[in-house]
């Protein structure tokens, strides 16, 4: 068989013809004739072709309604009635329904008005059907009421995150929250451009802030420098409010020290304390919810840096009726946190 200006026609072959193929012949640029719409799937038997069509047919959620109401009011004028429609509406609806399904659903030659078989199938789903369109919906629609509340944490509190998000939860049922942890400083930034509405700062005020009280520090770490070395002390090396008081408490008390390569985070600072590399100063109460950090011996460092202040801070355009729900949460957060009062 020739491919050039030639066609193979399988209509002999759909239709029940002859197997072998046959070749239509057409003149070079002449125009080629539509070709039919094909089959979803065109399959071959032995000598014999069969065409399988696979139609999609999709229900209406609204000719169930109607189809429903039909059936419950035992009638199409009373259906009409029932849905604010004229009665042709009905017809029509149910009309195309029965399109859909391919088969009567009534029995309209016989009083009262009686279902099929085929009637009774549909009537079996319908109501199902109905009440999973109304279930994704009322569900998608309390979804998207919900308000989106975006709060900042220091990470030095993020122990209490859990805590703060179930008092969220209590104070406003239908807030969603989204959280932000980080130092208060990267914190402070995200408030200022409007990218979180209220955050729990350490140490780092802003222009509408208010003082939840004072965090208590001490100095934690087991380092052992050799007899005449500087003690080494980690330090986070972004901007940090409690890295700055470290470094003026220890120039006030002019201590011999040195600093570890610099920690990216708070998380990195920590793990240096407890691998036993050095010292820093943490929430008094750290070692309560990490056992593997262990207080520095007395007298290593001196005193302990002098508390540093706790903010509430809002962002300019924070909107009004959350600000009360921010601070119950703060209040339950900061619970268990060694705070003095402002």
């Amino acid at each position: 068989m020739k491919a050039s200006a030639s066609g193979v026609d399988l209509s002999g072959c759909l239709a029940g013809g002859p197997s072998t193929p046959r070749t239509i012949t057409r003149t070079p640029n002449a125009p080629i004739p539509p070709t039919p719409a094909a089959p979803s799937t065109v399959t071959t038997t032995g000598t014999r072709c069969e065409t399988v069509l696979i139609l999609q047919r999709d229900i209406e959620v609204k000719l169930l309604r109607t189809f429903i109401a039909v059936v419950d009011e035992n009638g199409f004028a009373r259906a009409a009635q029932a849905l604010h429609v004229t009665q042709p509406t009905v017809s029509q609806q149910i009309k195309r329904l029965e399109t859909i399904v391919q088969a009567p659903l009534f029995q309209r030659t016989k009083r009262p008005l009686q279902l099929t078989p085929a009637g009774r199938e549909v009537m079996a789903h319908a109501r199902r059907v109905i009440l999973l369109n109304n279930e994704v919906l009322s569900k998608i629609s309390a979804f998207s009421s919900q308000e989106l509340f975006s709060m900042g944490c220091s990470v030095h509190f993020a122990d209490g995150l859990r805590t703060m998000l179930a008092q969220l939860a209590v104070e406003r049922p239908r807030l969603r929250c989204a959280m932000a942890t980080g130092l208060s400083a990267v914190l402070a930034d995200k408030l200022a451009q409007g990218e979180l509405e209220a955050a729990i700062l350490l140490g780092t005020q802003t222009p509408r802030s208010e003082i939840l009280g004072r965090l208590r520090l001490a100095w934690f770490g087991q380092a052992l420098p050799a007899p005449g070395e500087r003690l080494p002390v980690a330090l986070v090396s972004e901007r940090s409010a409690l890295s700055d008081r470290i470094i003026e408490t220890l120039a006030e008390r002019d201590v011999a020290w040195h600093s570890v390569p610099r920690c990216s985070d708070p998380l990195a600072v920590r793990a240096s304390i407890q691998a036993g590399l050095a010292y820093t100063a943490l929430p008094a109460n750290a070692h309560h919810n990490h056992p593997s950090l262990r207080p520095a011996p007395l007298g290593a460092l001196g005193p302990a840096p002098e508390p540093l202040p706790v903010y509430l801070a809002f962002s300019p355009s924070v909107r009004e009726p959350v600000v009360d729900a921010a601070r119950a949460a703060a209040r339950a957060m900061l619970k268990d946190v060694p705070l003095s009062p402002p």
